[in-house]
């Protein structure tokens, strides 16, 4: 397991500890059910899609739609991404960066607005950031602290956990909507709308609990 607590370039406003270090990883929920969906040319928070046949599953198992979220402005996300196929093995294989691995303040690679180092096609960005990270299109994958690979009936599962830390950051009592998706290579630290997703499209919506 990567253990990344030290800096390793200049310090960035938007690499302060946004969080703290979560307990531990949620367990495996049950796939989401659908087709999956790619993305097309739109503007910045208008992405359009449409279906294809997905290598990659991604599920959100905490918060579920019409959640409350924790209490206070205090809640986690917990993802899963599982392979549907050899094409899905390969695609969150070691060699293309997916690795078990905490990704912890004061490291270099935590921070809004950056992809995850140790699932590097990882897209997520919620609708309440304030301006101070990076707004609604920010890539909040590189908050995430917790990453773990596993392989059930042969196919590769990917877990990824993130715990706020700065209570009410994104908001108390207040409706949220959640987007995450898988794209090849790197994700962008900015969500444009022109990204092409290797997995269905989440949107999800609940409520930060106040």
């Amino acid at each position: 397991m990567h253990y990344k607590d030290h800096i390793t370039g200049p310090s960035s406003a938007m690499r302060r500890p946004w969080v703290r270090a979560a307990a531990g990883l949620a367990a495996a929920g049950a796939l989401l059910a659908g087709g999956a969906t790619a993305a097309v040319a739109a503007p910045a928070g208008h992405t359009q899609y449409h279906r294809h046949s997905p290598a990659i599953k991604l599920v959100v198992t905490n918060p579920r739609p019409g959640d409350i979220a924790g209490a206070g402005g205090d809640f986690t996300v917990d993802l899963i991404a599982q392979a549907q196929n050899a094409r899905g093995n390969n695609l969150l294989s070691a060699s293309n960066g997916y690795r078990p691995g905490l990704n912890l303040p004061p490291a270099a690679t935590f921070g809004p607005g950056q992809p995850d180092p140790d699932a590097p096609g990882l897209v997520v960005t919620l609708s309440t950031t304030p301006q101070a990270a990076g707004g609604p299109n920010a890539n909040l994958a590189g908050v995430f602290q917790l990453n773990s690979v596993s392989s059930h009936n042969g196919l590769t599962r990917v877990i990824n956990d993130w715990e706020v830390g700065v209570p009410g950051f994104f908001g108390t009592n207040t409706r949220a909507t959640l987007t995450a998706f898988l794209v090849r290579g790197t994700a962008p630290g900015m969500v444009t709308g022109h990204e092409r997703p290797i997995s269905n499209v989440i949107h999800e919506r609940f409520t930060i609990g106040g």
